[in-house]
C-alpha cells in the first residue's frame, strides 16, 4: 500500500511510542571480543591498514551502551570528543552510531560483526535513544540538557545520513526504529536549513553549517525531498557570499582559521562533493576551493626537508596550528591549485609499507583504546570510506607548485581584504624573502597576534612566525602592558605601494614597517621606554645596534628547528632589520 507524504508524517509522529514499545531481548548478549586466530593481516586491503585498531576495539566501544535506566541506549565509554563532553545530553557522543552501523553492514570478509544480532540490538537501541534526545522542531543539544544548537544538529545529519546509507540496502533492523531514524535525521535537516538562528550562527562559524551540506547531500540522495532540495541549493549558494570571505577563507569567529577548515570544512565539502560532483553544484564547490587555495598559498608554505606546511598562525582564530601536513582532497581533480599540497605519490605508497610491515608484524596488537581521549575512536574513520577519491601524480604536483606565488614569483605584493571585519592581509616577495603583515582596528578573537606574523625563504623555510595568542612569543612592540601593541589591533596605513606600513602606538609615538629587497627595516618612535620582541628560528637575523636579550624556548613550534625570542630595549627609538640572507 502507497503512503503519501501527510500520512507518511502522521505515521512518523506517532513512532516514538511504537519505538518505545519494541520489544528487544530480555538479556541482550554481549557484542563478543574478535577471534583474530580467524583473521590474517593479507584480509586487509590497503585501504583498510587504519581498521584493526577500530576492529579490534570495537566490542568494548558497544558494550558500553547502556541496556537499562534512563539513559537506556547511550553510548557511556568517552572515547569520542573528550570526557569532559561525554555527558547523556550531548548528542555529539552519539554519532558513533556510525561506527556501529558500519560494523553491522560492512561485508569486509576481515569483519565478523555483519548482521550480528548483538550488534544489531545495540544499534537499535543507540538510535532510539538519539532520537529521544531531539527537540520537536529537530534540533540536537551538546553543552546542556535542551541547551540546542547548530554543531549538534548539523553533525547529527551528517553521521546519521551516513549511517542510514549503509542501513539502506544491508542487514535488517527493527522497521519501526529506522523510520523513526529517517524522520528525526529530516527533522534536523529542516531545522538547520530554516532556523534563522541557526544560519546567523553558521555564517560565523562556518564549518558547523557546511556539515548540512554533506549531510543534507547525503540524505536527499536516500529520500528525496523537493522542499528540502529546494533550501538545500538556495543554501548553498549564498554561502559563497555568507560563509567565504572574499580574501579567499572560510569564516571561523568571523576570522581566518586553516585548523578548522583544513579538518572538519574539508570533510564537508568531500562529502558533499561525492554526491555533487557531477552537478551545478559541484561546480560551485570546485570554485569556491579555488579561492580557497589561493588564500591556503599565501598561508601555508613548504619547509624543506619536511613532510609538512608552515603557517602564517597567528592571524587563525579558534584552533592553533603552527604546521600542517600535506592536504589530500579529490577536489584536487579539478582544482589545480590543491593540488601543489597533496601528498607526494612515493609518499602515500611509503605510508602503505609502513602500515602493512607493521600490521604483519605486530598482529593482533594495536594501539590502546585512550579511553578519555577527544579522538579515542572516532566517527570520522567510517564517515567517507566508500566515496570519492582521487590523487594527483608526481607530475601534477609539480605543475601545481607553479600556481604558489611565493614559491614561483620572486617579486611581488599582494593584499587581501575581508568586507565582514576590517582586516587587511598583506604579502610581499621580494627576491631575499616572503613575508606576511596583517591589519585591522581590532582582532576578532583575544588569541590573534596582528602586524608582521611570517617570514620566510625558499632555502632556509619559516624565518619569524609570531604566535597565536602570544605574549613573550608574538611580534610586536610592548609599551604600557606586557601584551604586544599588535595584539589587539592597529589603524595601519599602507604608503608607496604598501611597500611600508605605518601605524601609531597606544599613548604617542608611531611604527613603521619597510619591505625592502634585501631585508625587513621596523623603526619605532615612543615616548619613554620600549620593548621590542621578535619570534625567530634564526636570531642573528635581527641586526640592529641596540641593546638585545636571547630567549631561547624550550619547545619550537616547527620540529627540526631551534626557536627563539630575540628582545630589544631602547628609550624613545628603536630601528633593527630583519635580514634573511643573515
Amino acid at each position: 500500500m502507497s503512503m503519501n507524504r501527510r500520512d507518511f508524517l502522521f505515521t512518523a509522529a506517532a513512532l516514538p511510542l511504537a519505538a518505545s514499545a519494541h520489544a528487544l531481548p530480555g538479556d541482550i548478549p554481549l557484542v563478543p571480543e574478535v577471534d583474530t586466530t580467524k583473521i590474517r593481516p593479507a584480509d586487509f586491503p590497503d585501504a583498510d591498514l587504519d581498521m584493526p585498531y577500530a576492529l579490534i576495539h570495537f566490542a568494548q566501544v558497544a558494550n558500553s551502551i547502556l541496556l537499562d535506566g534512563p539513559n537506556r541506549g547511550f553510548i557511556s565509554l568517552s572515547v569520542w570528543r573528550g570526557l569532559n563532553n561525554c555527558h547523556p545530553y550531548n548528542a555529539r557522543i552519539m554519532e558513533n552510531i556510525l561506527s556501529l552501523a558500519w560494523f553491522y553492514t560492512a561485508p569486509q570478509k576481515w569483519n565478523p560483526y555483519r548482521a550480528h544480532p548483538a550488534v544489531r540490538a545495540r544499534l537499535e537501541l543507540a538510535l532510539e535513544y538519539w532520537c529521544n534526545l531531539q527537540s520537536p522542531d529537530g534540533r540536537f543539544s551538546e553543552y546542556g540538557p535542551q541547551q540546542w544548537n547548530l554543531a549538534a544538529t548539523s553533525f547529527a545529519v551528517k553521521f546519521t545520513s551516513e549511517a542510514l546509507g549503509l542501513l539502506k540496502n544491508g542487514p535488517p533492523i527493527s522497521p519501526a526504529i529506522h523510520l523513526r531514524a529517517i524522520e528525526a535525521c529530516r527533522k534536523a535537516l529542516h531545522a538547520v536549513l530554516f532556523d534563522p538562528e541557526l544560519y546567523r550562527h553558521g555564517r560565523t562559524y562556518s564549518n558547523q553549517y557546511t556539515n548540512i551540506f554533506a549531510g543534507g547531500a547525503a540524505f536527499l540522495a536516500l529520500y528525496p525531498d523537493a522542499v528540502l532540495s529546494a533550501r538545500l541549493h538556495e543554501r548553498f549558494l549564498a554561502s559563497s557570499n555568507d560563509l567565504q570571505s572574499p580574501a579567499g577563507y572560510f569564516y571561523e569567529k568571523d576570522g581566518p582559521d586553516l585548523g578548522y577548515t583544513l579538518n572538519t570544512h574539508h570533510e564537508n565539502i568531500q562529502m558533499a562533493y561525492n554526491y555533487w560532483r557531477e552537478t551545478p553544484l559541484g561546480n560551485l564547490l570546485v570554485e569556491e576551493e579555488s579561492r580557497f587555495g589561493e588564500w591556503l598559498s599565501y598561508n601555508a608554505l613548504p619547509e624543506p626537508g619536511q613532510n609538512f606546511f608552515v603557517l602564517n598562525r597567528s592571524i587563525e582564530s579558534r584552533q592553533r596550528h603552527a604546521i600542517y601536513p600535506y592536504v589530500d582532497t579529490p577536489l584536487a581533480d579539478r582544482c589545480l591549485i590543491m593540488r601543489a599540497f597533496a601528498t607526494p605519490p612515493k609518499l602515500r605508497a611509503e605510508q602503505i609499507r609502513t602500515a602493512r610491515q607493521k600490521l604483519e608484524q605486530e598482529w593482533p596488537r594495536v594501539d590502546p583504546l585512550r579511553v578519555g581521549l577527544f579522538e579515542a575512536y572516532t566517527p570520522y574513520q567510517f564517515l567517507q570510506r566508500a566515496h570519492y577519491n582521487w590523487h594527483p601524480s608526481a607530475a601534477q604536483i609539480d605543475e601545481a607548485r607553479k600556481l604558489v606565488r611565493p614559491v614561483s614569483d620572486h617579486s611581488f605584493i599582494e593584499q587581501r581584504k575581508d568586507t565582514r571585519e576590517p582586516f587587511v592581509f598583506t604579502y610581499v616577495r621580494r627576491p631575499a624573502y616572503y613575508a606576511a603583515f596583517a591589519s585591522a582596528p581590532k582582532t576578532c578573537s583575544e588569541q590573534q597576534r596582528l602586524g608582521l606574523t611570517f617570514v620566510w625563504t625558499p632555502a632556509g623555510g619559516v624565518l619569524l612566525q609570531s604566535q597565536t595568542a602570544g605574549i613573550e612569543t608574538a611580534w610586536g612592540t610592548i609599551a604600557d602592558s606586557n601584551l604586544p601593541e599588535e595584539a589587539t589591533g592597529m589603524a595601519a596605513k599602507y604608503l608607496n605601494g604598501a611597500t611600508s606600513v605605518r601605524y601609531p602606538l597606544s599613548g604617542s609615538g608611531h611604527k613603521q614597517v619597510d619591505f625592502m629587497p634585501d631585508r625587513i627595516r621596523i623603526r619605532v618612535e615612543r615616548i619613554g621606554d620600549l620593548t621590542e620582541r621578535i619570534p625567530v628560528f634564526n636570531p642573528a637575523c635581527v641586526v640592529t645596534t641596540v641593546q638585545r636579550t636571547l630567549r631561547t624556548q624550550a619547545e619550537s613550534p616547527v620540529p627540526g628547528k631551534f626557536f627563539s625570542v630575540v628582545e630589544l630595549r631602547s628609550t624613545g627609538k628603536l630601528e633593527y632589520d630583519i635580514v634573511p640572507s643573515v
